[in-house]
């Protein structure tokens, strides 16, 4: 069986809610920058990642479920949707064996993460039933009867968000012609409606980068525009520009407490990236670290929105690619490396913010998950009885 993840990253990222920078092939070196915490210059070099066997044991309780998926490194098996307990990251020794979670469909195409509800109740996830792919449906998975109900269908639907309140699932959706439509629907498959209309046509083909309290995060996917980033009311599906002065195109991402942007602007002249944070009407924006060339994907918050993770990449085109995840303070400070490997393809902070979860996608003992503690900067990989590194483990997502 090919190995849909680890070969196919960049597709999957494209696809993805996060999905790759137009910068990601870009490999100038990484140069100083002053007063602006530790530049990845002064730190040592990569080291190998974490070998295969080494356990995690971490220093705090820590609640919920880690879901993700299992492929076989060899031909004539089948992927599945497994689950391990957060037990397994806290207390190894004592961690339940892994479970699999039966699907009413083959995982046969690119996947990505399931989309938790806030209340872990439910999880949203967009596949295709049909062995060609296509139509795709949309799917609501209760975790707790480990049933799952196709509440939209669609030629193709993307990742879905749910809105902060949970009483909307949000998706866009595209008919394999070049047509696209912006879908909002409530999780029990009611009062399905087309917010996308008043999206600008010269924006076309649009990126949803999620939401921003009653508002859907929208941005357009075409190459060098700017200012082509727009919120788009769920109410009433009415579009405007998410600030009123034009910044350079980049994926928002808004901090869990609606407080605070954070970004990677770079400047396709000098090729540095500089990430930023700033309030959401625009104002007050910040540099808190910045890297020349490379790439910086993917970007997340922390729960209580104090915490910046990211990924940085670099010697994309030398063959032997680089990755390092950074963590800052959302007021800059302290630029810490807590993980160094070849490709992170998502990271996740478990819902105490304590942990770190990072998906290295080509390690040398495959696609694995490797656990951060933050508190004492220790990284081991995931264990659980079980779970095999025979198999690559990828599309993670953390059920609260």
């Amino acid at each position: 069986m090919n190995r849909i993840y680890a070969l196919t990253l960049i597709l999957l990222a494209a696809c993805s809610s996060t999905p790759t920078p137009a910068s990601f092939f870009d490999a100038a070196p990484v140069t100083s920058t002053p007063n602006l915490g530790i530049t990845p210059e002064a730190i040592p070099p990569p080291s190998a990642t974490p070998p295969a066997t080494e356990a995690f044991s971490g220093s705090a309780p820590e609640a919920g479920e880690l879901y993700f998926f299992l492929q076989p490194r060899v031909g004539g098996g089948v992927i599945e949707l497994v689950k391990v307990s957060a037990l397994c990251v806290t207390d190894p020794i004592n961690c339940p064996p892994l479970e699999r979670i039966p699907a009413p469909f083959a995982f046969n195409f690119t996947i990505n993460a399931l989309a938790w509800s806030r209340d872990g109740r439910y999880a949203a996830f967009s596949y295709s039933n049909q062995p060609n792919g296509t139509p795709q449906q949309l799917w609501l998975f209760d975790a707790n009867a480990r049933t799952w109900k196709a509440i939209a269908e669609f030629p193709y639907i993307d990742p879905p968000f749910w809105s902060p309140d949970g009483t909307w699932i949000a998706f866009r959706t595209q008919n394999g012609a070049g047509g696209e439509e912006v879908f909002i629907i409530r999780p029990d498959g009611t009062e399905m409606k087309n917010i996308g209309a008043d999206l600008p046509a010269e924006g076309s083909p649009y990126i949803m980068d999620g939401w921003y309290t009653e508002n859907v995060i929208m941005r357009s996917a075409l190459p060098g525009a700017h200012g082509n980033i727009y919120l788009v009311r769920a109410a009433n599906g009415q579009s405007r520009p998410m600030f009123e002065t034009l910044l350079t195109k980049a994926q928002f991402i808004a901090s869990p407490d609606a407080g605070f942007f954070a970004y990677d602007e770079y400047d396709y002249n000098s090729q540095v990236h500089f990430v930023k944070v700033m309030e959401p009407d625009g104002a007050n924006a910040e540099t808190i670290a910045q890297f020349t060339g490379g790439s910086i994907y993917p970007m997340l918050w922390s729960p209580d929105s104090k915490l910046i993770a990211f990924n940085y990449y670099g010697n994309l085109t030398g063959g032997n690619p680089v990755a390092e995840v950074f963590i800052i303070p959302r007021a800059g400070g302290e630029l810490k490396s807590v993980y160094k490997g070849n490709t992170v393809g998502r990271l996740l902070f478990s819902p105490s913010g304590k942990y770190l979860v990072i998906e290295e996608t080509t390690s040398s003992t495959g696609g694995h998950l490797f656990l951060v503690d933050l508190a004492s900067a220790s990284v081991g990989i995931l264990q659980a009885p079980g779970l095999s590194t025979d198999y690559d483990w990828y599309a993670p997502s953390w059920r609260p």
